[in-house]
């Protein structure tokens, strides 16, 4: 009996030994893992938001979300989204510029299953949201079909979020119905596929929108199909809240009335950069492939004669096409707005940011 008790006593001060020895350690490397965890963050963040030389943090309901500034004006934002795929929850970090086009794509962790599921990580496929509004828009990847629509569904969350926050994605203001002669209007958009509207309008009113054809999944779009037409003809504003449950039909739908109407649409982007202004010299940028990047830009006679890649540590072979070929267009082009080399479309924007950088704090003549 005193054996027993002897050994329950020796057991207590083990595992109370023990216990402290955790205690101790966790308090020590707490604080380690914290920052580590911090650091990643930021590091996601300055990805998502490239260029950005502030970073705050905003919230919204129930909904957190990062802006980023770049002296004091807002160039974009990011969020972090929870979507569920086929091994589990899937967490992503999404960036959007401030046109509202999503800029990057990051996976921070998922638990597919390795080989199939696990494609969805490639650069490869995350690359081809770049610049797209809707991410409906980028094809899945063979053999991992849910996988794929679960990064699509979570970039759409943070499209919606973010879209309302850094304004319409696309460079058309208000229609003017007033001057719209009376006709019908035929539009097209992408929901979860192509769809198209016809809109009539009489007497500077928006009378009718009728569905033209669509291939959208019966049933979860059936609200979308009967509700959007009825809430655009109710507002005479095509800017109406999605259905919910239904919004890729439904921004489908917005974006069809829209294209219907578009010439009828004042014009809100921000003016263009004017090189002939531009002092004769030669002027160095920074912008943000997968990794930074910093270009020297030439400018002589008002136009920009050479663009070169002053340093990068950029992916072998995969980037040399963006390399080559996205300087090369701008000075064709004389425009800092240029195709982004397919494949290599992180590298291709990070040398146009780099070059608009490098101009817009360039001296004027």
């Amino acid at each position: 009996m005193k054996d027993m008790a002897k050994l329950g006593i020796t057991l207590m001060i083990v595992c109370a030994v023990a216990g402290l020895g955790l205690a101790a350690v966790y308090a020590k490397t707490a604080p380690v893992i914290e920052q580590r965890a911090q650091e990643d963050l930021l590091a996601a963040l300055k990805a998502a938001i490239p260029g950005a030389d502030e970073i705050v943090e905003e919230t919204e309901g129930d909904q957190s979300y990062w802006l980023g500034k770049k002296a004091g004006q807002v160039i974009g934002g990011a969020m972090k989204v929870t979507a569920t795929s086929f091994g589990g929850p899937m967490e992503l970090m999404v960036g959007i510029d401030a046109e509202g086009k999503i800029s990057r794509v990051e996976i921070l962790s998922i638990a597919d299953t390795p080989g199939i599921g696990l494609k969805v990580k490639d650069i490869a496929f995350l690359a081809k949201f770049a610049g797209q509004e809707n991410p409906n828009k980028v094809d899945s990847i063979a053999g991992a079909t849910v996988s794929s629509s679960a990064v699509k569904g979570g970039v759409a969350k943070a499209v919606e979020v973010l879209g309302s926050v850094l304004g319409p994605g696309d460079e058309l203001g208000p229609i003017d119905l007033a001057s719209v002669p009376d006709g019908t209007y035929t539009g097209t958009g992408l929901g979860l596929r192509e769809l198209q509207v016809a809109v009539t309008v009489a007497g500077g009113k928006i009378t009718e929108i009728k569905i033209v054809s669509h291939d959208e999944s019966p049933g979860y779009s059936d609200p979308a199909i009967a509700g959007i037409p009825k809430a655009i003809i109710e507002k005479q504003d095509p800017n109406v809240d999605a259905v919910s449950g239904a919004t890729f039909t439904s921004q489908g739908i917005v974006e069809a009335v829209k294209d219907a109407l578009k010439e009828f649409a004042g014009k809100t982007g921000k003016a263009a950069l004017d090189i002939s202004k531009i002092a004769d010299g030669t002027y160095e940028g920074t912008g943000l492939g997968l990794r930074e990047l910093k270009v020297a830009v030439t400018v002589a006679g008002g136009k920009i004669t050479e663009v070169k890649i002053v340093s990068h540590d950029e992916s072998p072979g995969i980037a040399d096409p963006a390399l080559i070929g996205v300087p090369k267009a701008i000075v064709e082009k004389q425009s800092v707005e240029v195709d982004a080399v397919t494949g290599a479309t992180f590298t291709s924007q990070g040398i146009m940011e780099a070059v608009e950088e490098a101009l817009a704090g360039a001296p004027t003549k």
